[in-house]
């Protein structure tokens, strides 16, 4: 055989064969003698060409009887051509799309399996690379891809595919469907009952009818119950930001009592809560008392804690007899020498109105908070570097820090 055009004719005699091989691209001729010339015999059956070529093994592999898979690329595989040759001979691009359609409602009725699955889904998507002009049969199409896609939970993918068969074909009742049913599986309720009013507009059969019917009533009611959730929700947030914005009043009044004034969050603590930023906020035993998120930092070790409520009438003292106990070190601190009675802290406060330079103060660690904080500008949650009393790190926090030597 031979390949003319995109179509296989017989070979006629060694000038076929040569013409043929020539038409190969590579402009060498089949092995046969040792100088790659044609050599030809005569026997009582007729002329043949003398071919001593043995099979090879990337032969063997590549032949079509052979393979287990096919290859994407077949380009480079002359069996593989020629058999597309003879699939494709003749057939019209919406031919081969309702071919390759029949193919994916095989396969997909065939079994529920990843296998038959897989088959149907590459079916309907060579059916539509056929790029036919049929636009019932790509609705088709794309419909069916969308119940496979169904099917493998697939669902952002089966709602394109059915947006796409409506586009083709707007009565098509199952795209509406199955787009409703994708829609419906990921909560998605408003546009699920939008796909299915859709379908009960494009006169189903009357089991269909049923099923949209069933469908819409579900949808209905679920959407109903997630409205009302919705201004439930709406309610409670409004409820809960009026008595956020009155304690944070109620704060703000005592702080500027104090002539504590605040600024922004100097570090980001974001990986220490969820919600809204930190703030301070009243004691809800006593209305003169604040409470702090503080943000601990342990600069020669490169370590923090955050402490989400300290009543700013306690000692930070208090706060590190509980976390650094003399019969228990941390983790980071491999010397032991972080216990509570050998800590000192530098609260770090705004310097000016402009939020951008900051100075350290130390902090008696034995008298309240709030006597530091008075006539400051802080950040909302405070910043407290806690280093060991008399070592060089200290030393060397004051050096850098412009602050007295200790």
């Amino acid at each position: 055989l031979k390949l003319c055009g995109s179509k296989l004719c017989p070979l006629r005699g060694p000038s076929d064969l040569v013409a043929a091989t020539a038409a190969m691209g590579d402009g060498s001729a089949p092995p046969g003698g040792s100088d790659g010339e044609v050599r030809w015999a005569q026997d009582e059956f007729g002329p043949y060409r003398i071919f001593d070529h043995a099979w090879t093994m990337n032969e063997i592999r590549d032949h079509p009887m052979f393979m287990e898979d096919v290859p994407s690329d077949i380009s480079d595989n002359p069996h593989l051509l020629a058999l597309q040759s003879l699939l494709y001979d003749g057939q019209s691009p919406e031919e081969m799309a309702e071919h390759f359609r029949k193919l994916g409602n095989e396969a997909f009725r065939s079994s529920e399996n990843k296998i038959s699955s897989q088959n149907a889904l590459m079916a309907y998507t060579k059916g539509l690379e056929m790029e036919c002009k049929d636009d019932l049969l790509n609705s088709q199409l794309h419909s069916n891809r969308a119940a496979v896609s169904n099917r493998l939970k697939e669902y952002d993918k089966a709602i394109d595919d059915c947006r796409r068969a409506i586009k083709f074909d707007p009565k098509n009742t199952k795209a509406f469907y199955r787009g409703a049913q994708a829609s419906e599986a990921l909560e998605l309720t408003s546009q699920a009952l939008k796909f299915c009013e859709g379908a009960l507009g494009t006169e189903p059969s009357d089991k269909e009818l049923k099923v949209l019917k069933d469908m819409q009533k579900r949808l209905e009611k679920r959407l109903a119950r997630e409205e009302e959730h919705k201004r439930s929700e709406k309610a409670n947030d409004a409820a809960a930001n009026e008595s956020y914005r009155d304690a944070k009043s109620a704060m703000q009044a005592v702080l500027a009592e104090r002539e504590v004034e605040l600024g922004p969050i100097l570090f980001e603590v974001a990986m220490y809560f969820q919600g809204r930023s930190p703030m301070p906020s009243l004691v809800p035993d006593a209305d003169d008392a604040v409470q702090w998120p503080l943000l601990l930092l342990y600069d020669e070790c490169s370590q923090s804690d955050f402490v989400e409520v300290f009543d700013d009438r306690c000692a930070l003292i208090e706060q590190f007899e509980l976390m650094f106990p003399r019969d228990r070190r941390v983790d980071w601190d491999e010397d032991g020498k972080y216990v509570w009675d050998r800590l000192v802290a530098y609260l770090e406060y705004y310097h000016s109105d402009n939020n951008r330079s900051t100075k350290m103060c130390q902090v008696a660690v034995d008298a309240p908070l709030r006597d530091a904080l008075h006539g400051m500008r802080v950040p909302q949650c405070l910043t407290v570097h806690v280093l060991v009393a008399g070592s060089g790190a200290q030393a060397s926090f004051c050096r850098e820090h412009h602050l007295p030597p200790p």
